[in-house]
């Protein structure tokens, strides 16, 4: 009797404790639903505050670089966060503030990430935000569209630039070059001869890092933009690359029957 008695009391135990697991589980849930179902007001309010805290981040980030990877105050790198339809759009940019005999970015020719500090610590941003804070939009059915864009100033090719193949060669890849669409062909054997190339290249830095450093991005569903400029003016400041990402769907609403308490 003593043992049938005890026996009873675990279950009642048990029961209990389980009891209160699927309650607070399921507020959990709730919660997460109705944080999902903000009002507009609230998630812009939240998304304003997503971009200050970013930039700060940015600016402390800059400031905390080794010496080999300087970025000088003369650069100015900006972040902006924006919430539309349900995605987030997430655009980073940089650019020189004094642009006449600025050497603070590509030097001339060059188009590989690890040619700008700039051009670095904006893809070491992205890779931090994307792997951390928004880590939980990065599931593997998301679709992420990226548009990368690379600038050239208007000192031309004189002669041939010798193209290492680090991210294979290209031949007739849709892209836009100077706002109009163009077929990019850029091959070891073709080398660099024009800006449009060059310019293209440096996208192709960019993605390359994306698509290889970034982990979330390995299993999300991604589409790649390119756009090439070809500045006519001269100087560091107009070789640059900047970057928009739109995650579709971020703030896409949790089904409400999922929401209700048993």
């Amino acid at each position: 009797m003593k043992k049938l008695l005890l026996t009873t009391i675990l279950i009642a135990l048990s029961a209990m404790s389980f009891g209160q697991e699927v309650e607070t589980v399921s507020e959990r849930f709730h919660y997460r639903y109705l944080k999902k179902e903000q009002t507009k007001e609230q998630i812009q309010k939240d998304n304003e505050e997503r971009q200050r805290n970013w930039q700060e981040e940015l600016e402390a980030m800059k400031a905390n670089l080794a010496e080999g990877q300087r970025v000088s105050d003369n650069v100015k790198i900006e972040v902006q966060t924006e919430v539309q339809d349900n995605n987030l759009i997430i655009s980073v940019a940089y650019e020189t503030l004094v642009v006449t005999n600025a050497a603070d970015d590509y030097a001339l020719g060059k188009y590989t990430i690890q040619n700008s500090n700039a051009c670095m610590l904006m893809c070491n941003f992205l890779k931090n935000k994307l792997e951390k804070d928004l880590a939980e939009y990065l599931k593997e059915s998301t679709k992420v569209d990226v548009k990368i864009t690379g600038a050239t100033d208007g000192n031309p090719i004189r002669s041939r630039i010798a193209y290492k193949g680090e991210y294979g060669d290209f031949t007739d890849k849709p892209i836009t070059l100077n706002g109009e669409p163009y077929n990019m062909t850029v091959t070891q054997k073709t080398g660099i001869t024009t800006n449009g190339q060059l310019a293209f290249l440096r996208t192709q830095g960019v993605e390359h890092f994306l698509k290889t450093e970034v982990e979330p991005l390995k299993h999300t569903e991604n589409s790649f933009q390119e756009f090439a400029v070809e500045n006519k003016e001269k100087g560091g400041g107009y070789r640059r690359v900047s970057v928009e990402m739109t995650i579709r769907g971020a703030f896409a609403d949790v089904e409400p029957e999922k929401t209700e308490k048993p």
